[in-house]
């Protein structure tokens, strides 16, 4: 894709996986967040069907020092997650985080995505001002990052405590026009955020009775993160008595972050949100097409979970989307 100063940016080969797999361990260490990423031969699948497209940066000796990620959903759509930003502790400062983000640009373009979600940690800033000022800060994700995962030679605030992640739209095409039903407790934010990405939205009266049909929604629980992610397809009145008991059984496991998600193209999501407001959900933030189209992510936290750690912030954006957050959990 590109070259500069003794160092090549391209996409790295499925063959490269053990490369990877190397650049994780130099920079993680075994805390990684996703155990998986440790497995060369399950590194090379992802790369070798398209699941993951890696753009790497190889030092003259062919060493992988830097990386960004751009991991494919399993449902088709117009967009995917952006993610794996690493550079080799021997090499920061030289620029090459930047290097690697506008050739994940050049993919992205390249597969027809019309924009990446990404999630910079805010444990520290060098993934935050990979994308400001091109980036919309669209929520952060409360205690999402478990305590014991190690950013290798790097000062961060409150160590062994859960940190933060931002959600962030890196556009890179049009999206397309769409009809949305908002909850009205967050209807001028998201507007505003529909503003600042520059997303063309026409807000629907919203369908204000669930009635007597039943909630649809899927469910995972993620070991590592220890956060129950709930999708929920449709909702009705029995949504906060389901949601309670997925919670609590989720709780049994060790779960201590909750994760909803709620389709903003659906009738029934104002009434939504207020049901999992009841159930002790805020804000998270926004998703544009996410889905098929817009999601509003709503986020839990167990009593025990300390979000008081101090976060790093770069941005006069990212300090309004924390303002925001921390204010919506707090009402």
């Amino acid at each position: 894709m590109s070259s500069a100063d003794g160092v090549t940016v391209r996409l790295v080969a499925s063959e490269e996986a053990p490369l990877l797999v190397g650049l994780i361990r130099r920079c993680y260490g075994e805390t990684y967040i996703d155990p998986s990423f440790y497995d060369q031969t399950v590194v090379g699948e992802l790369l070798k069907t398209g699941r993951l497209h890696s753009i790497g940066a190889f030092a003259e000796a062919g060493q992988l020092v830097g990386h960004m990620g751009i991991s494919m959903r399993e449902h088709t759509g117009i967009t995917a997650d952006a993610g794996m930003t690493l550079v080799d502790p021997a090499f920061r400062g030289r620029g090459i985080a930047r290097g690697v983000a506008a050739g994940l640009a050049q993919q992205s373009v390249a597969l027809g995505l019309i924009g990446v979600h990404d999630y910079p940690v805010t444990v520290h800033a060098a993934t935050q001002r990979i994308g400001a000022g091109f980036g919309i800060d669209t929520g952060l994700m409360l205690a999402n990052m478990p305590g014991d995962v190690v950013f290798q030679q790097m000062d961060t605030p409150a160590p062994g405590s859960r940190t933060s992640s931002l959600i962030r739209w890196l556009p890179f095409g049009r999206a397309p026009e769409r009809s949305v039903y908002l909850p009205q407790r967050y209807r001028a934010k998201i507007e505003a955020l529909y503003a600042d990405a520059h997303l063309s939205r026409i807000v629907l009266q919203a369908d204000a009775d669930p009635g007597e049909r039943r909630s649809e929604l899927g469910r995972a629980y993620d070991e590592r993160r220890k956060i129950l992610r709930l999708v929920i397809a449709s909702a009705g009145g029995d949504l906060g008595a389901r949601v309670e008991a997925e919670i609590r059984a989720a709780e049994d496991r060790g779960g201590l972050v909750a994760h909803a998600d709620l389709s903003l193209a659906h009738p029934a999501t104002p009434v939504a949100t207020e049901a999992l407001r009841a159930q002790g959900f805020s804000f998270a933030g926004l998703l544009p097409e996410y889905r098929g189209g817009d999601v509003l992510r709503m986020q839990w936290l167990a009593d025990s979970v300390d979000c008081a750690a101090s976060s790093v912030i770069s941005t006069d954006s990212t300090r309004e989307i924390e303002a925001y957050v921390s204010r919506d959990r707090g009402a």
